[in-house]
């Protein structure tokens, strides 16, 4: 019984978008160069960088290297898209509540061979913020939002290296 329920639960047809395969065992210094900004987005590659940087520090497993030279695997990154979109208008026609939308392509390969470890060429990421009526507390809240979208796109981008997927 439990054999069926696992074979069905595999050929359900779901499966993650990012590819790779397991790892090598000799992969355990990682360069993450500033991720490529492609967006009219200022600083976003750095916020992103150093949010990623920050989490695969957390986890421990790899051990950053501030040099490609020095790095058994090299986690690259291309932020291709950045929108914020109204989500709700005020009576009086104001946006009240922002959503913040990040995409972007990243990849991890092997070092010096250039093999694709591990490869996603889509992740999207979502993050809502209130506006107050002031252009500055906009800027001020956009820049959270910002940071708070980065912290979840990178938790995401190292737990799926880090799994295998």
């Amino acid at each position: 019984m439990v054999a069926l329920v696992l074979l069905s639960a595999t050929a359900c047809g779901y499966h993650l978008a990012g590819r790779s395969t397991a790892l090598p065992a000799g992969v355990t210094r990682l360069a993450i160069p500033t991720f490529v900004n492609r967006t009219n987005r200022p600083q976003i590659e750095q916020r992103i960088t150093e949010h990623v940087i920050d989490e695969m520090t957390t986890r421990g497993r790899l051990r950053i290297v501030a040099r490609e030279e020095e790095a058994d695997a090299v986690l690259r990154g291309e932020i291709l898209s950045y929108t914020i979109v109204p989500v709700i208008i005020s009576k009086e026609g104001r946006a009240q509540r922002y959503e913040s939308r990040i995409t972007a392509h990243v990849t991890l390969n092997q070092v010096p061979t250039d093999r694709v470890l591990w490869e996603d060429n889509h992740f999207l990421f979502k993050g809502q913020y209130n506006v107050t009526a002031t252009e500055q507390g906009f800027v001020d809240q956009e820049i959270v939002a910002i940071d708070d979208v980065a912290t979840d796109f990178a938790r995401s981008v190292i737990t799926s290296i880090l799994e295998g997927f």
